[in-house]
């Protein structure tokens, strides 16, 4: 939209006409889109945006089905980075054309290990040994041990934490999913808790996910401050770690 920057001044697009701020005028360039959609020139670009489409599709699918786990253990930078990982798993499709290659969950194995939180990583604050699998309608977290003031790497002003898991379905080709319930999670507890023996935490989904869907199991921790019995979460989420332990 046009404005007027001063008494006879414009800035801004009127009719086909470009009014800079230098109070030079040009013509509008003519829209390429036409261009794009049809030159030869153009394939492999064509190729390439559509691909990145389908990623960001598929990354905003994952995060959408982990908000809630998501919200408290995350970057700025979650998407872009969950987008390139994305457009690797698509450039693993060996059967379809270049631009039309899609997700396979045979091929899921990149997301394995992705952090949401790069600021913060499980293997630099959760000491402690687990195991994540999948059985029919569960996904199963399994805690061997786990001794906190020994096991958790805490950040300054933290006083209690939270184990925590969820698990997800995804139809990657309906861009649609499920989330599955965690029946007794461990709850919030202080950092000096007297050391917990063998810990099953079970996510089970409403019904089997197919051999077609993706299932994502997530793993992390998040902190707290406890004041006058009330927990606080911290102010800032980077202390808080969260991974994709398991794919299937």
């Amino acid at each position: 939209m046009a404005q007027q920057t001063g008494i006879l001044g414009l800035q801004g697009t009127v009719g086909g006409l470009v009014f800079r701020k230098d109070g030079s005028v040009a013509q509008k360039p003519a829209s390429n889109k036409a261009a794009f959609a049809s030159a030869p020139s153009r394939a492999r670009t064509r190729e390439n945006a559509a691909e990145f489409g389908l990623a960001a599709s598929y990354g905003k699918l994952l995060r959408d089905s982990l908000r809630v786990a998501i919200a408290a253990a995350s970057d700025s930078r979650v998407a872009a980075r969950l987008t390139k990982v994305m457009r690797e798993v698509i450039g693993l499709d060996d059967t379809s054309e270049r631009g039309q290659r899609v997700f396979d969950t045979g091929n899921s194995a990149p997301l394995l290990g992705f952090n949401f939180n790069a600021g913060a990583g499980i293997a630099q604050t959760m000491y402690f040994p687990f195991e994540v699998t999948g059985n029919g309608a569960d996904v199963t977290m399994r805690i061997a041990s786990l001794n906190p003031a020994a096991e958790i790497a805490a950040p300054q002003g933290a006083t209690h934490f939270e184990v925590v898991f969820a698990a997800a379905a995804l139809d990657m080709e309906m861009l649609t999913f499920k989330g599955a319930t965690v029946s007794a999670p461990l709850g919030v507890l202080p950092l000096n808790a007297t050391p917990l023996a063998e810990q099953n935490l079970v996510a089970t989904f409403a019904t089997a996910p197919t051999s077609a869907e993706l299932v994502v199991g997530v793993v992390g921790i998040n902190f707290y401050q406890q004041v006058n019995g009330k927990n606080y979460p911290l102010n800032n989420n980077s202390t808080n770690p969260l991974a994709i332990e398991y794919v299937a």
